[in-house]
């Protein structure tokens, strides 16, 4: 059985998987760097030939940022107006066709056979097709016109909404694609520059360490860690000393519902009124730093808690 040896793996790759920012730096340090030497018709050669996968990375981690950044408004509203149908419109549908048909009588059984448990637990889709469901079941009743122009019309608004967001998040995935795709590029890039500069300086090997970011190089590997959350509980995800200067921690939400992160000291996993969170919304991805979610180096237990009626799903990374 064969045995890892460090000096042939990937380490660039290594290094920049699964952190896009800390990739962003390392390329850009070593491109800077690169050209600094370009007098060396050698080393000239090696920053014409990776500066284009360099800007390459750049152009698709600017394009990732703009869609991440935009969509958490994407995400808000649909998540806002999934919250309305909980909170106040469910309750008005149902108090209107009250008026009509009492609770005891067939027609409101077909119209509401669950009261108003379906447009207030499950999944986004699941609360959609509620709506759905109590606009078909009206159809043509002349004593509920009113309520169904209203409802309606908010199905209208929060179908357009949940388009605009799933949009949005192909998108980004789309988006996701292509910064995997230069990334791996501009670190194969790297490790020919390595190489080549290595075998031109093979017999003083610490003459090459000006072309390369050797302080981001050394960084620890990102860990990644994820939870299923079915119980609006908070759970411990990771404890551990960070760095707010140089560290972030990256999220995805893939569930339909808001995941709160935050730090405490362990002693508890709640947190005070004045204390600070992030609340990560349905089907986005962030990036934050650690203190704001409330990190100090006396608060260093993370915990994540699901604030929905479902199961949530939530990956972090370092």
């Amino acid at each position: 059985m064969g045995t890892n040896w460090l000096r042939s793996e990937d380490f660039f790759n290594n290094q920049t998987e699964g952190n896009y920012l800390l990739s962003k730096k390392i390329f850009d340090s070593y491109d800077l760097k690169l050209h600094s030497g370009i007098a060396d018709p050698a080393v000239q050669t090696l920053y014409t030939d990776n500066h284009v996968f360099c800007n390459a990375f750049s152009a698709a981690y600017s394009v990732w940022d703009v869609l991440k950044s935009t969509s958490k408004g994407l995400t808000h509203g649909a998540a806002l107006m999934l919250d309305q149908l909980m909170s106040t419109k469910a309750k008005a549908w149902d108090t209107a066709i009250q008026q009509v048909y009492t609770q005891d009588t067939s027609n409101y059984i077909s119209l509401m056979p669950n009261h108003r448990i379906p447009f207030q637990t499950g999944t986004g889709l699941s609360r959609v097709i509620a709506v759905e469901n109590l606009v078909s079941a009206i159809g043509t009743d002349l004593s509920l016109a009113a309520i169904k122009t209203s409802v309606q019309s908010f199905l209208t608004e929060l179908l357009a909404a949940r388009t605009k967001h799933q949009e949005q998040w192909v998108a980004i995935e789309k988006a996701l694609f292509a910064l995997e795709t230069t990334r791996k590029s501009a670190g194969s890039s790297m490790l020919l520059g390595f190489a080549t500069l290595l075998k031109i300086n093979y017999l003083n090997p610490k003459a090459i360490d000006v072309y390369f970011p050797i302080e981001y190089l050394t960084y620890k590997k990102q860990v990644s860690y994820e939870r299923t959350l079915v119980d609006p509980k908070p759970s411990p995800i990771f404890k551990r000393k960070m760095d707010i200067d140089k560290q972030t921690i990256d999220t995805i939400n893939d569930s339909d519902f808001t995941v709160r992160i935050y730090f405490t000291n362990g002693l508890t996993d709640k947190l005070v009124p004045v204390e600070l969170f992030v609340d990560l919304l349905p089907h986005s991805t962030g990036s934050y730093n650690p203190a704001l979610m409330n990190y100090s180096d006396d608060r260093r237990h993370c915990y994540v808690m699901n604030m929905g009626s479902g199961t949530a799903h939530v990956e972090v990374n370092i």
